[in-house]
């Protein structure tokens, strides 16, 4: 890993356990072990490693879910992605933390958000192209986005509990119900 790549997880492991305000920058440097000079070389404050990790991990998400996506089949499009997530969580637990905690803070600026947005494209062509062929209800497809999202962070939060052993049978019956949420009646 690189050393750039070494500040950006480091980062992320510290905002995750304890928030971007109580993460300083000298807190990065000395936890990630790389020098002042370098830290400095490739970013010009904490703000600006902010930046660029929510832009990558943002830019993760959007590749994760759109994985290995048929083209031909709705359904199976739906479940796909629903699973892509599921999974993607499920194995990156500071990804799934930073998307909770992180991604929705008042913390990180709208202008931010705004721009990330272009991460997920595919996704929301997805659902207007479902509201076009007239699959899905007329929603607005960044209602739509997060809804999808939502049904997905939570059956991760029951993972997590462990209150739950998870069976396939219980990720299929998930994916059912949030899919039968965005159709049309």
């Amino acid at each position: 890993m690189n050393k750039k790549s070494i500040v950006l997880q480091t980062t992320l492991e510290l905002i995750t356990k304890q928030g971007i305000r109580a993460t300083s920058l000298s807190q990065i440097i000395k936890e990630s072990g790389v020098a002042n000079g370098t830290v400095y070389h490739h970013f010009k404050n904490k703000e600006e490693i902010i930046t660029e990790l929510y832009l990558m991990l943002t830019q993760d998400f959007g590749t994760v879910v759109m994985r290995n996506v048929p083209e031909d089949d709705i359904k199976k499009q739906f479940s796909i992605m629903w699973l892509n997530l599921f999974h993607y969580f499920v194995n990156n637990p500071l990804a799934f933390v930073f998307s909770e905690q992180i991604a929705r803070s008042p913390e990180i600026p709208q202008s931010l958000k705004d721009k990330a947005r272009q991460y997920y494209g595919e996704i929301e062509n997805y659902f207007k192209t479902g509201i076009r062929k007239k699959v899905f209800k007329s929603y607005n497809s960044m209602v739509m986005e997060e809804l999808f999202f939502g049904n997905v962070v939570s059956l991760v939060k029951i993972h997590e509990n462990e209150k739950v052993k998870l069976l396939d049978k219980h990720i299929n019956q998930a994916i059912e119900i949030s899919w039968k949420g965005f159709l049309r009646d």
